[in-house]
């Protein structure tokens, strides 16, 4: 396992949990995920706290199950289905209390074994369709 596939793997852990008192260890000085871009114009460690506490303020009970990773030296493509129940605010849709799934596919980029940029492919409307929301026209 590199050590770029252990700060990924510590990542996810850190969105499951909310646990990132350690991020400075696997995420870099310059982290950086485009879809935090209209919440924050941090980096690093910090930017990295406001997407956990974000995810943690609209879901609970979450778990990532790692499905593929590819490997590719500083950059690694994991794919993931994650899971949790919806009990906060999601961009203005109240809680629904119900479970969720779906399958992400994560791009990360490694420098100095640590993860540096963080890009994801989620299916949203597909989380959005199990929570009960109308469907998109």
């Amino acid at each position: 396992m590199t050590d770029g596939l252990t700060s990924v793997r510590r990542m996810f852990e850190g969105y499951k949990t909310g646990k990132i008192d350690d991020a400075a260890d696997y995420i870099h000085p310059g982290y950086f995920n485009p879809d935090a871009l209209e919440r924050t114009d941090t980096r690093g460690p910090d930017h990295f706290a406001d997407c956990v506490a974000w995810l943690h303020n609209a879901f609970s009970e979450l778990h990532f199950e790692e499905l593929e990773v590819i490997d590719n030296g500083p950059v690694l493509f994991v794919r993931v289905v994650m899971s949790g129940r919806h009990t906060g605010d999601l961009v203005g849709f109240p809680p629904t209390g119900r479970a969720f799934y779906a399958e992400q596919l994560h791009l990360c980029r490694i420098v100095d074994g640590k993860v540096e940029y963080h890009r994801d492919w989620r299916d949203d409307l597909g989380v959005l369709r199990q929570l009960g929301f109308p469907k998109a026209a």
